[in-house]
């Protein structure tokens, strides 16, 4: 019988999940189907009960985005060493009943900005300290970056200073510090509000890296004011690509066709513009 996985999460409807990781299924001759699972978080009790029904709607794994990353912990059986470190998890294995936590985020970050740029010894600031901004700072920090963070809830971004040993920075002294790589981990210029960006051109520095991991849409207001200060960028469906490679990996305990689910990233991106 055929296994289901998907995306939980709100909103889902825009995801690009499902033609990577159907097409990936296709390739690898895998009796299985990804969809959508939009859990509304209206009602805390229906993470809960998508979570109790797994073995019931047969679900072999999901991929977790917003805002459950760090919820998802309370229905996890277990959890790899990543994860638990990190405080957040992207990808649900169900193994024998067990729902076992990952995060392929922090990996799928690094390898998106390793296209672009050599990580040890840069001078790094991420934005946003949820589960995602989390997960790149730590990675950042094992590459041997030097990380400054920024939350607009103060308390959290000093909590998650100290948790990974890394500097805060306020916004108006963007500027002077002069970072390399700039990561924005928030939903800061997602739709609807895409004219929104935390940075302006003024605050980037020419010849930086910057890198937005929102997906709709993939050029956002942060990425056109790194291109008018002349600074490199790096779109979010790259790390969504490699952070979905990883996910293969785990549920299936195999290489992903990688070309191939990039193929199905770019086709469907053409279809959508």
């Amino acid at each position: 019988m055929t296994k289901t996985f998907g995306i939980v999460g709100h909103p889902v409807e825009h995801s690009l999940s499902p033609a990577m990781h159907n097409a990936a299924f296709r390739s690898e001759s895998i009796d299985a189907e990804y969809r959508l699972f939009d859990v509304h978080p209206d009602n805390p009790d229906n993470l809960a009960n998508f979570c109790y029904e797994t073995d019931m709607n047969r679900i072999g794994g999901f991929s977790v985005t917003m805002p459950y990353k760090e919820r998802i912990m309370d229905y996890c059986d277990h959890f790899d060493p990543l994860a638990k470190i990190i405080g957040a998890v992207n990808t649900i294995k169900n193994e024998k009943s067990n729902l076992n936590g990952y995060n392929t985020d922090s990996p799928g970050a690094m390898q998106a900005l390793q296209e672009k740029t050599k990580l040890p010894g840069k001078k790094a600031l991420v934005l946003g300290t949820g589960g995602a901004g989390r997960a790149i700072i730590y990675g950042l920090k094992e590459y041997g970056a030097q990380v400054h963070i920024f939350d607009r809830i103060l308390s959290k971004m000093e909590k998650t200073a100290e948790q990974f040993e890394v500097d805060t920075i306020d916004l108006r002294t963007i500027k002077e510090a002069e970072f390399d790589i700039i990561v924005n981990a928030t939903p800061v210029g997602s739709f609807p509000q895409i004219e929104q960006s935390l940075l302006t051109a003024e605050q980037i520095k020419q010849g930086a890296l910057v890198m937005d991991i929102v997906t709709n849409p993939l050029e956002t207001q942060l990425l056109k004011e790194a291109k008018k200060a002349g600074a490199e960028t790096i779109s979010g469906e790259r790390m969504l690509l490699h952070q979905a490679a990883g996910q293969f990996t785990i549920w299936f305990e195999k290489p992903a066709p990688f070309e191939v689910m990039e193929k199905a990233l770019y086709e469907e991106l053409k279809k959508r513009r």
